[in-house]
């Protein structure tokens, strides 16, 4: 198939799904080709495999048009971390890069996943809109297609993804402003702005983001506190009181960069235990599956997962972000072996938080949506801001 036929089909399916239904979209998909945006060499697919349009062009564009990201730019742990959205149900494998936060710089985001932001954004001509992450140009080039060039404002961290998706977007005959800054602090000399969107993840809204918005207007970016079991969130900023913020779709992230150290890597530190008990049921599922994930990284404050592979098969390692309580999870024999150990028994929160969310009827992350203060705390609610709620 060529470039053109695969963009076509890509689009059909979308329309088809139910993912795009909005005639604007439609257009602005049908107009602004994918392949157009992505690297020639130096990418990645979903599991990893590089991508080169010259060596094996049929490769290439048949990931290209994947409902999946690219990664487009890897590199090794660092402060300075950027990505876009992938598709996700159930928490990452550690091993794509993509998925993994400590792999992917930059991504191009699955096209479902960038649809349904911008429908969630309700964009209209005569709006302004701060992209944060400009990443390959391919969604700042819909905003130029969808609401003009000079509406169109991307800022993006990286000096050369910067430049290459000004390069890309002139080829493309656009020429909206991207600038090489970080978007933590949003672009303040060309606020306000009617909509921000971000192609990367946060735990807690940028207050500049709130500050930059006009009133009653909307951020809307992908949010959660756990690697993996995010959402897209639609948070609504009105002239005073709380920002309120809508959950919609799962999604895997890797976090923008926010003031202070990273966190140290979630890795098993072979620490003996407090304490271990032996168990019948699976304790690996809950945190795996995106649904009940998601309740507990609400539920439960400061922890972190990766899975772990032992001679007697796979586990998980769990720790808070300091690494100074932690759970270590594998089989044993027919059984399971629970280890933790430190100041916190994140075990025992872990299973108090599942016989709440059962209580509760298992809510899907859906019913869940996020308030932000005016003093700037975070809380997640359920079932309406002025119901039951975490803080975050």
């Amino acid at each position: 198939m060529t470039a053109r036929e695969r963009h076509s089909a890509l689009i059909e399916a979308m329309i088809t799904d139910g993912t795009l239904t909005d005639a604007a979209l439609i257009d602005a998909f049908r107009s602004v080709p994918r392949h157009a945006f992505i690297p020639e060499s130096g990418a990645l697919t979903a599991q990893g495999a590089a991508l080169n349009a010259t060596g094996n062009p049929e490769r290439w564009l048949a990931a290209v048009y994947a409902d999946n990201a690219v990664a487009t730019r890897v590199e090794g742990p660092g402060p300075e971390r950027r990505s876009d959205t992938a598709p996700r149900r159930k928490m990452p494998s550690p091993r794509s890069p993509e998925q993994d936060p400590d792999a992917a710089a930059s991504c191009s985001s699955a096209p479902t996943v960038l649809a349904r932001l911008l429908d969630l954004a309700d964009l209209a001509p005569g709006q302004e809109v701060l992209e944060v992450g400009a990443g390959t140009g391919w969604n700042t080039a819909l905003l130029a297609h969808l609401l003009g060039d000079d509406a169109v404002t991307s800022v993006e961290i990286d000096p050369r993804l910067a430049e290459a998706a000004r390069r890309a977007l002139r080829n493309w005959r656009h020429t909206p402003a991207v600038h090489a800054v970080d978007g933590y602090e949003g672009y303040p000399p060309s606020a306000p702005y009617d909509r921000i969107l971000s192609t990367c993840g946060v735990r807690r809204v940028p207050p500049a983001w709130l500050e930059q918005v006009r009133p009653n207007g909307l951020v809307v970016c992908p949010w959660g506190l756990l690697e993996g079991a995010g959402v897209l969130t639609r948070v609504e900023v009105p002239p005073n009181g709380a920002a309120v913020g809508s959950f919609h779709a799962g999604v895997g992230f890797v976090p923008l960069r926010a003031p202070g150290p990273p966190y140290p890597p979630a890795r098993d530190s072979g620490q003996q235990p407090d304490e271990y008990r032996l168990t019948q049921a699976d304790p690996v599922s809950p945190l795996m599956s995106f649904p009940s994930a998601f309740a507990l990284s609400v539920m439960v404050p400061d922890w972190r997962v990766r899975r772990r592979w032992i001679g007697t098969g796979s586990g998980m390692w769990v720790c808070d972000h300091a690494g100074t309580s932690w759970v270590r999870v594998y089989p044993y024999g027919t059984s399971w072996m629970i280890e933790q150990g430190g100041p916190r028994s994140i075990w025992d929160e872990f299973e108090e938080a599942l016989e709440e969310w059962s209580r509760l009827g298992e809510p899907e992350p859906s019913r869940f949506g996020l308030a932000v203060e005016p003093d700037g705390s975070h809380r997640v609610w359920l079932d309406g801001p002025d119901r039951r709620s975490w803080p975050v």
